[in-house]
C-alpha cells in the first residue's frame, strides 16, 4: 500500500540567458502525507501551551471541537469520511496556531464547511451556522429557535467562518489531503485475517477508529498503524486469537509497542469527564488577557529598542564635528536698589534733558491719541469741535481754567487708584489659584476614597457569593 502522491507541475518556467544561450528551468511540486506526522515533543509543545493554556484544557477543547463537528455532521447528513476529514484538519490547525487567538467554534464550522467541499458533499454556510446554533441551544437547555438570517449576528458569524476557512487553508499550505484507516480495517479483516464474517469485531474496530479522531493519534501515527491498533484492541476485548508467529501487524510496518500506545490513548479518552464549556471559556479568556498584556509589553520594549538603535546609529554615523568650548559667561551683576534706580533715572534725565521722566524718576505715561471716528457712531465734522471754543466767552475763561485743573487732579487720582487696583488684582489672582489647587486636591482625594470603597464593596460581594456557593454545594451533597 503506497500513500505517497507526487504531482510534477510545469507551471513555473524560468527563462535565463547563460553565455548567450537560452535555458529554461522547470519547477516541480511534491505533496506527501508524511509531512503531517510529528514527534511526541512537537505535539506536546503547541502554541496554545506556550500562551498559557494547560494540557488538560487544551485536550478538552480539542474533544469539544470534535464533538461539535461530529454532531453537526450528523444533522447535516454528511458521510463519516467528511466528518473525519474535518476533525483531522481541526487537529492539524491547532498544531501551528493558538487557541487563545483563534476561536475553536469558528474553526470547527470552517473545518466542516471545507471538509464537505473536499469530499464532494458541499453544504451551505447558512445550514452549518444554523446547526451549530441549534446544538448550542440544546446544550444550554433553551427552546430551540432558528437564527435570524437578516440580523447582524448571522452576518458577523458568516464573515468569521469565511475568514477562519481562509486561515485554515493558508496555515496548512492548501495541503488538505487526508488518509483514513476505515478502508484498511475492512481490507485487513477480509483478506489478511479472514474475519469479515465476524460483524461484531468489524463494528468494534470501526467504533474505536471513529473515537480515535478525538485524540492526537492522527498527528503521530500513520493510518495503517492506527487501523492495526484498532483491530488489535477489539480482538483482545472479544478474545479472538490472531496470528502472532509471525505477527500480522508487522506486514503494515507496525510494532506491538505502537499498537499498545495507540490503544492506551483511545481507552484514556473514555475515562475523561465531560468537558465543562463555561470553565474552558473562562480559561481561554484569562489566557487571552495575559497574552494581550504580554503583547503590549513586548511592543513597548521593541519601541524602546528601536529608539536606542536610532540613537546609536546617529552617534556612530554622525560627521566629525569640532568640539567647541562653551563660552565662559560673565558673572551676573548685582541688581541696584530702588533708590539707586531713581537716582540713575534722574541723572539720565539731567543729561538728556528729556521730559519723559517725572521728578520721582518714574516714566511719564503717554496716552494714546484719541480715536477720531468710531465705526459705529456717525463721523464728527472737524469744525464742530472748534465751534465750542469760539462760543466760550472771555468772562468764563477763568472758570474754565479752574475746571481744567480739577479734571487734571481727578485724572491723577484715577491713575493712582488704578495702580492700587492692579496690585490688589494680582493678589486676588494668587488667592484664587491657591483655592483652585486646593479644590483639585480635595477632588482627587474624594475620587480615591470612592475607588477604595467600591473595591471593598466588590470584595465583600465576592465573599458573600463564595459563601452562598459553598453552602449551596454542601446542601446538594447532603
Amino acid at each position: 500500500l503506497l500513500y505517497t502522491i507526487k504531482f510534477e507541475c510545469l507551471t513555473m518556467v524560468m527563462a535565463t540567458f547563460v553565455d548567450g544561450q537560452h535555458r529554461t528551468d522547470y519547477g516541480h511540486i511534491v505533496l506527501t502525507t508524511d509531512n503531517v506526522l510529528h514527534s511526541a515533543e512537537r505535539v506536546a509543545n503547541t502554541p496554545s501551551r506556550n500562551d498559557g493554556i494547560s494540557f488538560e484544557d487544551e485536550r478538552d477543547i480539542r474533544i469539544l471541537g470534535c464533538e461539535l463537528i461530529q454532531s453537526s455532521g450528523l444533522l447535516l447528513q454528511l458521510p463519516q469520511v467528511a466528518m473525519a476529514t474535518a476533525q483531522i484538519l481541526f487537529h492539524r490547525f491547532y498544531l501551528v496556531k493558538s487557541m487563545v487567538i483563534h476561536n475553536y467554534e469558528h474553526l470547527a464550522m470552517a473545518a466542516i464547511f471545507l471538509a464537505a467541499k473536499i469530499e464532494e458533499h458541499p453544504r451551505r454556510i447558512r445550514d452549518i451556522i444554523n446547526c451549530f446554533h441549534h446544538i448550542k441551544q440544546v446544550k444550554d437547555k433553551k427552546p430551540p429557535q432558528p437564527m435570524d438570517f437578516t440580523g447582524n449576528m448571522y452576518i458577523k458569524q458568516k464573515n468569521d467562518v469565511i475568514k477562519a476557512e481562509r486561515r485554515l487553508l493558508k496555515e496548512l499550505g492548501f495541503c488538505v489531503h487526508v488518509k483514513y484507516p476505515h478502508k484498511i480495517i475492512i481490507i485487513i479483516l477480509s483478506l489478511m485475517l479472514e474475519q469479515s464474517q465476524n460483524t461484531e469485531l468489524v463494528q468494534l474496530s470501526w467504533n474505536f477508529m471513529n473515537d480515535s479522531l478525538r485524540s492526537d493519534v492522527f498527528m503521530k501515527y500513520t493510518p495503517d498503524q492506527i487501523g492495526c491498533a484498532c483491530i488489535w484492541l477489539s480482538a483482545r476485548i472479544k478474545k479472538i486469537c490472531l496470528p502472532e508467529n509471525p505477527p500480522w501487524y508487522e506486514l503494515l510496518d507496525c510494532t506491538k509497542e505502537q499498537c499498545v500506545a495507540i490503544s492506551t490513548t483511545i481507552l484514556n479518552t473514555y475515562c475523561l469527564p465531560r468537558p465543562n464549556v463555561h470553565k474552558l471559556e473562562r480559561a481561554i479568556n484569562a489566557a487571552k488577557e495575559a497574552y494581550e498584556l504580554k503583547k503590549s509589553f513586548n511592543e513597548k520594549q521593541r519601541k524602546d529598542l528601536k529608539d536606542i538603535k536610532k540613537l546609536d546609529s546617529a552617534n556612530s554615523f554622525s560627521p566629525s564635528v569640532e568640539i567647541v568650548k562653551a563660552k565662559e559667561t560673565p558673572p551676573a551683576k548685582p541688581k541696584p536698589s530702588p533708590s539707586n534706580q531713581i537716582t540713575e533715572k534722574l541723572t539720565k534725565l539731567a543729561e538728556n534733558g528729556s521730559s519723559d521722566y517725572m521728578k520721582n524718576g518714574s516714566k511719564r505715561r503717554h496716552h494714546s491719541p484719541r480715536r477720531r471716528y468710531s465705526p459705529v457712531s456717525p463721523p464728527r465734522r472737524k469744525h464742530d469741535r472748534y465751534k465750542k471754543k469760539q462760543q466760550r466767552s472771555s468772562s468764563d475763561s477763568e472758570n474754565n481754567s479752574l475746571v481744567r485743573k480739577h479734571k487734571r487732579r481727578g485724572h491723577k487720582r484715577r491713575v493712582s487708584s488704578s495702580s492700587d487696583a492692579s496690585s490688589s488684582s494680582s493678589d486676588d489672582e494668587a488667592v484664587r489659584e491657591e483655592a483652585r489647587k486646593r479644590r483639585h486636591e480635595e477632588k482627587k482625594k474624594a475620587q480615591l476614597k470612592e475607588k477604595i470603597r467600591q473595591l471593598e464593596k466588590g470584595k465583600e460581594k465576592s465573599k458573600k457569593d463564595k459563601l452562598m456557593r459553598d453552602s449551596a454545594s454542601k446542601h446538594k451533597v447532603r
